[in-house]
Parts: structure tokens; sequence; C-alpha cells
């Protein structure tokens, strides 16, 4: 027993890289386009803390090893969508991912169950998902008109 708290205590020290928070995103998705009131507080509660720069940390966010699977999943949810990035981001690419949030919404693929388990807010009703998929098709509609 002395020795797992030793190494548990050992582990807090192990240096790891926290994702960066920025409360100023001028290229975000939610500060330069209209978004409607629903999808955005949809948005923001289920997707932007992996998905944004604008990641609320939880206290336990700050323990090993945990710190290390938050840091891993918001480091991979950026680089697969930063919605603090979206006005630099090509068409094309915005048309792609808004084909494939449609997708992984209506398929229950997102949020991750690991997420929702801790963030029971983040749990997304049948409406909610019909939302946001209404929302990217439409966008992705108007990225061609």
């Amino acid at each position: 027993m002395y020795f797992l708290v030793v190494v548990l205590v050992l582990i807090q020290f192990y240096p790891t890289d926290k994702p960066l928070t920025y409360d100023n995103n001028p290229n975000g998705l939610l500060q330069n386009n209209q978004v409607p009131i629903n999808v955005s507080s949809i948005l923001k509660s289920a997707c932007y803390d992996c998905h944004s720069n604008e990641t609320k940390y939880p206290w336990y966010a700050s323990i090993a090893p945990l710190k290390w699977l938050i840091y891993s999943d918001i480091n991979k949810g950026r680089e697969e969508l930063n919605f603090s990035e979206w006005d630099i981001i090509n068409k094309e690419e915005k048309a792609e991912i808004l084909d494939d949030i449609s997708t992984v919404i209506l398929e229950e693929e997102m949020p991750l169950k690991k997420y929702t388990f801790f963030h029971p807010e983040a749990k997304l009703n049948p409406v909610d998902r019909e939302n946001i998929a209404e929302w990217s098709d439409e966008l992705l509609d108007s990225l061609y008109n």
C-alpha cells in the first residue's frame, strides 16, 4: 500500500503539457457567425471543452493519471475540430467537418460517453441531436449557395 501511495505522489510531478485556453478567440464560430441560441448553448455545454480553446478544466484535471487522459482527449478533439479556429478553416474542410458533425451526433458517437459520465449536462437528448444535425446541414448547404 505504501508503494502505491508513493507512486501516486511521484507521478504528480511528471511533466505534462496542459492544453492552453483562451477567452478571446477572434476566429471562433460563435464570435463571427449567427448560430441559433439553442444550438450555441448545446455546442458550449457538450462540445466546447474538447473542441475549442475555451476548455473549462474540472478540479480533477490536475491530478495524474486522470490529467494525462483529459489532456490527450482535448488535444485529439482540437485536432479533429477546433471551433475557436472556424473562420480560418477553408470551405472544403468546413464542408467535411459539418457533414461529420451531423453523422457523429445522430449516430450518438459524440459527445463521448466518458465525457458525459463526468459532465451529465453534456448528454444530448434526441431533440438536441436533431437540432445540431439540422444546423450543421443548413450551414453546409449555405457554404455553396
